[in-house]
């Protein structure tokens, strides 16, 4: 069984697994910015925050704005079908945030000419928070090969159950 530790900065808190790395950008500060927790697997996966002022002006709302990546990702040239596992509304730190879950399948050329093109599948895992209290958004991105999906997906939840963007005051 994986064991966690809390990693906390600017009143941004989760937990990630002991095994990991983490790495801060080093332009990060409290108004923006983003940390990447790295597995010895090389599966990465990331917290980003910036101002909700500049999330609300390109946004029209938080389901606008977790809509936002996947749109992106459809642009890739080598996406060949976005399948959703799930899309849901879950409270996170007594706000209302959207997980996201998809089946991304990628087409990975063929080195040799005239044969059939293989597929990759990833998989993606994305939560998004607007937080009046802070001012900020919050997200938080993980990609992840298919044959690690399950495992993965089971760290992705406990730092998404852990996650505080605030003090929750009583």
């Amino acid at each position: 069984m994986l064991e966690y530790e809390s990693f906390s900065i600017y009143e941004l808190h989760t937990v990630y697994p002991t095994t990991w790395k983490v790495e801060l950008n080093p332009k990060s500060d409290r108004e923006e910015g983003d940390v990447a927790f790295k597995s010895p697997e090389k599966e990465n996966f990331f917290v980003s925050w910036g101002p909700l002022e500049k999330a609300k002006k390109r946004y029209s709302s938080v389901e606008a704005h977790a809509d936002d990546p996947f749109k992106r990702i459809k642009k890739n040239p080598s996406v060949r079908k976005i399948e959703f596992v799930q899309k849901t509304i879950v409270e996170v730190n007594s706000h209302k945030a959207i997980f996201a879950h998809a089946k991304v399948t990628l087409a990975k050329p063929s080195i040799i000419p005239f044969t059939k093109e293989k597929t990759v599948i990833r998989e993606v895992r994305c939560m998004h928070i607007h937080c009046e209290h802070t001012g900020r958004y919050f997200v938080m991105y993980g990609e992840m090969t298919s044959d690690k999906a399950s495992e993965y997906g089971e760290i992705f939840e406990n730092m998404m159950k852990s996650f505080l963007c605030h003090e929750k005051k009583t």
